[in-house]
């Protein structure tokens, strides 16, 4: 086994030897000395990178600025069949890696993630809010969202295979990146395990390239991105059953539940929202198709049948255009005075709009398809 210890890095002249250091006796320890620490730098104008292969790394440029661009630079130009990533700080012992490592060479599991929650906290390494809230809360929806059984999701130490790398096709060049690192482990299905790590407190005397709000929501934005079935497919599919259902119902006339009186009018929020609803599966099924049309990962969807979506569609919106035509005649025969015709109004409408939404929606989704019907795995 070669083990290949990967470092990002942006002016960190005052703790990089000693990141270094430490990586280099993960790597005496947990490989026999056979491995590298490989610098991914960021564009550092403090000398970090003349001290860094100094300490005995090898510099890895990166072309563009963030967190997860240095990583990847470092990753790329890395020849590990194992590779650890830890922080430039040197508020991780990487020797603590040792355990992950041996996790991963031994085919324990594919990502071997730290945990500083389940291990050793230094007063103050460890701001409030990113203990007790942050990390806390997009570990939770990483674990309800994706099934990971993970504490800590944020932790920066980490170790996986060349192979895993190759299958996740991580991308992102911010702080996001470790987020990425961990929804494409689920989509690609590898195993995930956690061990405890320490988290020293951070010596530097300037201000973190962690960004506590502005971080915090690029995580969770790229998590909400990668969860349609709970941003889209579930409210989307609450809608379209409740309000489809006070829809069809109201249409055919007044109705009572539970002691309450439900008329006419309260088609005016029941219509929209069960289009809305309509909307949001579409959506879902864009959100699946996209994510393999831009290599992003996740299992390819069931091909959509488009020319049947185009025919029932087609056939909604003609129905509806005929049920408001009819309200209309009978209005003009009736020389175009009062005409109470509410209901039969919005059964025209919501006829008119969900085929209409099936029509472009179908075809927008069949687009997407293309990618991987016409090309991929091939």
């Amino acid at each position: 086994m070669k083990l290949s210890v990967a470092i990002p890095c942006l002016d960190e002249a005052r703790t990089i030897e000693e990141a270094v250091g430490l990586a280099r006796a993960l790597v005496d320890a947990a490989a026999s000395g056979d491995g590298e620490v490989v610098v991914g730098d960021n564009g550092s104008s403090d000398g970090s990178r003349a001290l860094a292969e100094r300490a005995g790394a090898r510099v890895a440029p990166a072309a563009r600025r963030g967190y997860g661009f240095a990583l990847l630079a470092a990753i790329r130009a890395s020849r590990g069949d194992v590779i650890v990533m830890g922080d430039a700080d040197a508020t991780y012992d990487f020797r603590e890696a040792a355990p992950l490592v041996a996790a991963v060479a031994t085919g324990e599991c594919d990502l071997a993630m730290g945990s500083r929650l389940r291990g050793r906290i230094e007063k103050g390494a460890m701001p409030f809010l990113h203990r007790h809230l942050g990390t806390p809360v997009l570990s939770w929806l990483i674990r309800r969202f994706f099934g990971l059984r993970i504490s800590d999701c944020n932790c920066g130490l980490r170790a996986f295979s060349r192979n895993a790398f190759d299958r996740m096709r991580l991308t992102c060049g911010g702080m996001e990146f470790a987020s990425e690192m961990l929804v494409k482990a689920a989509l690609a299905g590898l195993r995930v395990k956690e061990f405890p790590v320490s988290l020293r407190r951070d010596t530097r005397d300037r201000t973190p390239h962690l960004h506590t709000w502005r971080d915090g929501w690029r995580h969770l934005r790229f998590l909400l991105l990668f969860a349609p079935h709970v941003v889209f497919r579930l409210p989307g599919a609450l809608l379209v059953a409740a309000f489809g259902l006070e829809t069809a119902l109201l249409c055919l006339g007044p109705v009572t539940v539970a002691g309450r009186f439900f008329d006419y009018h309260h088609l005016f929020y029941s219509v929209p929202l069960f289009c809305i609803g309509q909307q949001f599966l579409w959506f879902n099924a864009f959100a699946v198709r996209f994510r393999r049309f831009a290599g992003l990962g996740g299992e390819p969807p069931r091909p959509l049948p488009l020319e049947r979506w185009l025919l029932a569609g087609g056939f909604a919106a003609a129905a509806g255009v005929a049920v408001l035509g009819s309200v209309l005649v009978e209005w003009w025969a009736s020389g175009r005075g009062d005409l109470f015709a509410v209901r039969r109004c919005s059964l025209g409408l919501v006829l008119l709009l969900s085929g209409s939404l099936s029509v472009v929606n179908a075809l927008m989704s069949s687009m997407l398809e293309l990618h991987f019907s016409h090309g991929e795995g091939e």
